[in-house]
């Protein structure tokens, strides 16, 4: 995306990084507008629906709202189907409960040419029945911008192995290619959606084969929605054959908010080329010193509602809250959407983009988020060894959580959505408050704009790396390799765990991902030191060799938990935290942190869970997979 561009390096941090010419006439409509809903009129109980609508050429839908009854038969709970996607041309949802269901949807166009407007209304009835349960299960449908990311994930419903998986597309706008999970069978589709004059809908099939050598098929439909693209907007990338876009469907979690016209406009859409200045969109901290969880709310920029909610709650419950409150003060909003990936923070904007992977309650939540992994996923696979982190509290996984994956059809507790957003809240409203602490916010112009800011401020980042420097040259390297996608050279690949291990302990980082910037170092020291204080978890960091990894012992070659307090970070964590809240005597506070632990020699990434009872510790294969693949997602996420 644009934001990979050297305007952008300067202000992106985090945390990662068209059919649509905006140039090209809208063709005349040849009809009247007219709206019928695209979908099955039966399905089976258990299975998964999907239901869609498009605009005709020349016209577009400007508005839309879905609402799923029960007509007769079905139970009380059926009746109260509320499709997470409501306002989008499509919607998907599990049909849980045989009976009659009433689909309907209201869709606002208008026409380029006459600049007219017109509202119209669909209905179609829909039968469930009670039969055998699909052995495949196909999801979500929904829309997607023409040069947006799209995932899909089939599931195996039935008790039998799958041995084969194949996906073909069977109508709609050509999708020029499919890409697939690395692993022998891809439950998982991702493809780019292709350039389009006009709405279309592209129609997907799985197909599963099992052992016993039947098969079983699963449809669904993606509405390739045609919007309005500025090839050289921000959040555009035109460095490939079809430029790729950021969805269309955004919307501010509270209508009536101040900010809604500001959001729009200035935080995440495909048209924008500037920086917004602050008397459009002020920083929170130049409104208010005491922001309340409605001053966030009327900044909080969202592709579903349910993230919103998810955001509002976690919010009014997190032991965090008040820190993060404060430090939002640094912000001029928070975007969750569900094609985010990874995270970050954009100085740009002044807003941070959260992944909402971090927010999920159910897994009718989950199945809207597109699961395309993170670019960065394949950087450094040359590298002869390995660095997990999680975070442990109570002997226990914090985070990443075990058990979740998608296949299981897993709820997340209110506590699990607080273990899986709030170390990502602290550190990316570090990387806010590194280019706008508490000392500028009284001082900005409103005639401003926080790019212009920040090209002619030196962040507080800069001071740490100037006063108390990480010193290994080879792991700063090495991190450009890891998380810059560098080529890492012979010497690189040759390098020992040993080796990484002892310039690590001997420096100053809290994680290997600090030395990949001088912004990730303060983030991060920021980020661990408050989930140690506030939240009570520890940060755990281990090395590994690749043989250690090849063979699945994951034996650990140097490891270490509550680093933060290390007599080699302290002053660098002092630095970094006080200056985000200067309200916490950060002395007094190490004084009382626990005393960073080395982990005993010859144990193992499964047994140092619990470091005074390692010996108690008794995995299974599978639950030692699900940890892992847990640290895996991890990696291709980070930050």
């Amino acid at each position: 995306m644009k934001w990979l561009l050297p305007i952008s390096l300067l202000a992106l941090y985090g945390c990662g990084g068209s059919g649509g010419d905006s140039n090209v006439t809208t063709p005349t409509p040849s009809s009247p507008p007219s709206l019928t809903i695209h979908g099955a009129s039966e399905l089976i109980a258990g299975d998964s629906a999907d239901f869609a609508v498009i605009a005709p050429s020349g016209t577009s839908i400007t508005s839309v709202n879905w609402t799923v009854n029960a007509v007769s038969g079905a139970s009380t709970e059926a009746g109260s189907i509320a499709p997470l996607a409501s306002h989008t041309q499509a919607i998907g949802f599990d049909v849980t409960a045989a009976g009659e269901y009433l689909i309907s949807v209201t869709a606002s166009f208008s026409s380029g040419e006459t600049s007219t407007h017109e509202t119209l209304t669909h209905e179609l009835s829909l039968t469930v029945i009670e039969d055998q349960p699909p052995e495949a299960i196909l999801r979500l449908g929904h829309e997607a911008s023409e040069g947006g990311r799209v995932s899909l994930h089939v599931d195996n419903n039935s008790l039998k192995t799958v041995t084969d998986i194949t996906w073909e597309q069977l109508s709609g706008a050509s999708i020029p290619a499919f890409t697939f999970d690395d692993d022998d069978l891809s439950y998982n589709l991702y493809f780019q959606a292709p350039q389009v004059s006009a709405d279309s809908i592209a129609e997907i099939q799985a197909t599963l084969t099992f052992d016993d050598g039947s098969t079983s098929t699963d449809t669904v439909q993606v509405v390739i929605k045609n919007i309005d693209i500025n090839s050289d907007a921000y959040f555009v990338d035109d460095s490939g054959s079809i430029p790729e876009t950021v969805t269309s469907h955004m919307l501010a979690y509270r209508p009536n908010s101040p900010y809604a016209s500001a959001l729009e406009a200035c935080v995440y859409n495909n048209e924008l080329t500037s920086s917004c200045t602050f008397a459009q969109l002020p920083l929170i901290g130049q409104q208010t010193e005491s922001p309340t969880i409605d001053d966030i709310l009327d900044r909080t920029y969202v592709s579903h509602p349910w993230m919103g909610e998810a955001f509002e709650q976690f919010l009014q419950t997190s032991n965090s809250s008040e820190d993060l409150l404060q430090m939002l003060r640094a912000t001029s909003a928070v975007v969750i959407s569900y094609d985010i990936r990874p995270s970050f923070y954009w100085a740009v904007t002044g807003a941070i983009y959260l992944d909402a992977n971090n927010f999920w309650r159910s897994p009718e939540e989950r199945d809207t988020i597109n699961t395309q992994p993170d670019y960065r996923s394949g950087f450094g696979s040359d590298l002869d060894f390995s660095i997990f982190w999680r975070y442990v509290k109570d002997a226990e996984y914090y985070y990443p959580q075990t058990g979740l994956a998608a296949s299981t059809r897993s709820t997340r507790t209110q506590q699990g959505v607080d273990a899986a957003l709030t170390w990502l809240m602290y550190h990316e409203l570090a990387h806010a408050n590194d280019f706008f602490d508490y000392t500028t916010w009284s001082t900005l112009s409103n005639s401003n704009t926080p790019l212009n800011y920040v090209n002619n401020n030196t962040p507080l980042s800069t001071g740490l790396e100037n006063t108390l420097p990480l010193t290994s040259s080879q792991l700063h390297a090495l991190a450009q390799v890891r998380y810059g996608g560098d080529e890492a050279n012979s010497t690189q690949r040759a390098y020992s765990a040993a080796q990484v291990a002892n310039w690590f302990a001997s420096d100053g980082a809290v994680t290997f991902y600090s030395y990949y910037t001088e912004r990730e170092d303060f983030a991060n020291l920021v980020e661990r030191f408050m989930m140690l204080y506030r939240m009570g978890a520890s940060a755990d960091v281990g090395i590994f060799s690749g043989d250690a990894v090849d063979d699945g012992s994951y034996n650990v070659t140097w490891g270490q938990r509550d680093r933060i307090n290390d007599d080699n970070l302290q002053l660098r964590a002092d630095y970094a935290v006080s200056r985000v809240l200067p309200e916490l005597d950060i002395p007094a506070i190490q004084a009382a942190m626990p005393t960073p632990t080395l982990f005993p020699a010859g144990s193992t990434w499964f047994n140092t869970v619990d470091l005074d009872n390692d010996g108690s510790v008794e995995l299974t294969s599978d639950e030692k997979n699900a940890i892992i693949k847990a640290q895996e997602k991890l990696e291709e996420r980070q930050y």
